[in-house]
């Protein structure tokens, strides 16, 4: 439109004063003398100025005339310039689009590992724990579902752990509870009196434990790695055993043992440890050697029920080995094992010549 009103301003003098105009006159603006009239055919496509003076721009059988005219004369003029900038802008547009297009691929290609994810978090609302199986050649998205998985795992834990302490709950609670109903039932004297004070006990001593592992088994990562004597820790499990023979727990090499983590969670280890051996030992005794940063606890006696050096997802003891302590769900053993590993410890077991021994070493 600039153009057009340029070519218009320059050409109105020329018509005031009645000039003629010719082709070659007209070749250095790219237009020619149209040399007939626009019908009715013709389209309006803009108008500048008033009845007087001014031009117009028609579309006309394929082309566009410029018609100017002022009270002397008028033209009617054919534009020869092909709209270039136009297929410029058209070019640069389809361009700029393929590269779009191509980006638009090249992006969904790469956020195909988080689209998974966020497949996986959908299923994961429908209570599919399950992890994302995928790599990556760009190290952000390896991140992300490192994290993922990380805390997939974590929650899987969680939950497992919750209902297998739910399950050894219950089960706990039975007995003492049977016991006292029981004892409930006899006629009322010191010896009635007595039995179920010691049921009462038990069950307040297993309520102690239950809150101890609760506010502590989702807590693992959070552990602090304080310092702490063997010898002062087996000092105070021995008073809760109520040992009567000196000589039941014997040590060597133990001067000096430290343990890290916890302290309740290694008073409660160890009590559950040093209770079983005592037990279900033999000749009721339990060594605890330390060398090589390890701590190993032997006794003689017959092999566990399960081993407790694997990660197990089920702890309902096998009833068809015979053992003393594979009526339940193995309660001691859940918690030697869960304990062992929020301080961040691994426990091995290993059964030799009638020896049952646990080795207790930091990861």
């Amino acid at each position: 439109m600039a153009r057009y009103f340029s070519i218009a301003s320059s050409l109105q003098p020329v018509l005031l004063q009645s000039f003629s105009v010719s082709d070659e006159d007209l070749k250095e603006y790219n237009i020619k003398i149209f040399t007939q009239k626009p019908s009715s055919e013709a389209k309006m496509l803009y108008h500048k100025g008033d009845e007087f003076k001014g031009f117009s721009l028609f579309s006309y059988q394929g082309k566009k005339v410029l018609y100017v005219y002022n009270p002397i004369g008028s033209l009617y003029l054919e534009d020869l310039e092909e709209d270039y900038a136009l297929i410029l802008i058209h070019s640069i547009f389809a361009i700029l689009l393929g590269l779009q297009t191509i980006l638009f691929m090249v992006s969904k290609k790469m956020l195909t590992p988080l689209m998974d994810v966020e497949r996986h978090f959908k299923r994961m609302e429908g209570g599919d724990y399950s992890e994302v199986a995928m790599t990556s050649q760009y190290k952000e998205i390896n991140q992300i579902t490192h994290s993922y998985n990380k805390a997939i795992r974590h929650i899987g834990y969680l939950l497992e752990t919750r209902e297998m302490f739910n399950k050894i709950f219950m089960h706990e609670m039975k007995t003492p509870l049977a016991k006292g109903m029981f004892y409930l039932k006899n006629e009322p004297s010191v010896k009635t009196h007595e039995q179920i004070h010691t049921v009462f006990e038990a069950i307040n001593t297993q309520l102690n434990t239950f809150k101890t592992l609760e506010e502590l088994i989702g807590k693992n990562e959070a552990i602090l790695p304080h310092p702490h004597a063997l010898n002062s820790l087996l000092e105070e499990v021995s008073q809760t055993l109520h040992v009567k023979d000196t000589d039941a727990i014997q040590t060597e090499g133990c001067e000096g043992y430290t343990l890290y983590g916890d302290k309740e969670l290694w008073l409660v280890c160890l009590k559950n440890i040093l209770d079983n051996a005592l037990q279900y030992s033999k000749n009721h005794t339990v060594s605890l050697t330390c060398k090589e940063n390890k701590l190993y606890i032997s006794n003689v006696g017959e092999p566990l029920p399960i081993d407790i050096s694997q990660n197990l997802h089920n702890w309902k003891l096998d009833k068809t080995q015979r053992h003393k302590s594979s009526t339940g769900y193995g309660f001691g053993l859940f918690i030697i094992q869960k304990t062992v590993h929020l301080n961040g410890y691994t426990i091995d077991y290993s059964y030799e010549n009638a020896h049952v021994t646990l080795i207790i070493s930091p990861k």
